[in-house]
């Protein structure tokens, strides 16, 4: 089992994240920030791409670049 959160502060606009799960080492593969795009969280045993693929996804829809 695994519980993720993302929360983004409406005065800063910092965002932070945490993932827990039974599963080791769930950390490295589950929560991924890029710098002015946002956060993406997965779950438990999944594929990392899945996270980059949804940073990649968000920046092209925001017109920004890295």
């Amino acid at each position: 089992m695994t519980l993720s959160i993302v929360g983004r502060c409406p005065e800063t606009g910092m965002l932070g994240g945490a993932v827990t799960s039974s599963s080791i080492c769930v950390a490295s593969r589950c929560l991924f920030t890029r710098s002015g795009i946002g956060a993406a969280l997965t779950q438990n045993v999944t594929d990392p791409r899945l996270g980059i693929r949804m940073l990649d996804l968000l920046e092209s829809r925001t017109g920004r670049s890295g």
